[in-house]
């Protein structure tokens, strides 16, 4: 597996970087019924990944401080979109354009769900082996709470392993796809769930998932038919 580190640097990038904010739900091992993974989970038990800052250290006290700058001035309005992508969804992501017929059939539908349940086992997975707490959050946006461990951000790997995906399958996209996972990644720091290097690490961990995907003679069987059921 090729490995990453996470660029301590990038999480304090990518809390400047941001200037307007656009789910996953943890705490139980989700999985697709008489399905294998694509990506078993059980191989990042062991895979190298940067351990979360230290508290105290100058890489937390930044994360912290970028956090609740976005604490005080952020908007109602930027709550209402970060509780709108508390559970990262493949309509999301498509809007009102999808390539796809709608409903969505079937065998799309369960293509997505099985990526969901891979990525969800494996994010668990990193969090408990990472074990950072949730910053603490001074000025709570009104809607769902997150609980668990904060790093990495699986909104951050779930929706940056969507834009990969969605681009292996409509490429001509992939710039929307990435705008719109970073969107709701860096929601999660504006709303005061996670620190800007939980969000680093979750998009280092999206890209090394999408890498052990790109692997996965099954996944790139499967992404092969369901392209089939693209609206010509």
């Amino acid at each position: 597996m090729k490995i990453r580190i996470v660029s301590l640097s990038v999480a304090l990038f990518v809390g400047s970087f941001f200037t307007s904010s656009v789910g996953l739900i943890y705490g139980k091992v989700r999985s697709v019924s008489t399905q294998a993974n694509y990506v078993p989970a059980e191989q990042f038990n062991t895979v190298p990944f940067m351990p979360a800052p230290a508290a105290d250290s100058e890489v937390w006290k930044n994360d912290t401080a970028v956090m609740l700058d976005w604490q005080g001035k952020r908007t109602d309005a930027d709550c209402e979109r970060a509780n709108n992508t508390f559970i990262v969804t493949f309509p999301y992501f498509w809007g009102e354009n999808s390539p796809f017929p709608q409903p969505l059939p079937a065998k799309v539908q369960n293509f997505f769900d099985r990526l969901d349940s891979d990525i969800g086992n494996v994010a668990r997975v990193m969090k408990n082996r990472c074990q950072r707490p949730r910053p603490k959050v001074y000025n709570p946006c009104p809607g769902p709470s997150s609980r668990g461990y904060s790093y990495p951000s699986g909104h951050a790997a779930m929706s940056r392993v969507f834009a990969y995906v969605l681009t292996d399958i409509v490429p001509e996209r992939k710039a929307g796809f990435f705008a719109k996972a970073d969107q709701i990644a860096f929601d999660r720091v504006i709303i005061g769930v996670h620190y800007p290097s939980d969000i680093a690490a979750g998009k280092v961990l999206g890209e090394i998932f999408h890498d052990e995907l790109l692997k996965s003679y099954v996944y790139l069987n499967d992404l092969e038919k369901i392209k089939t059921f693209l609206v010509k």
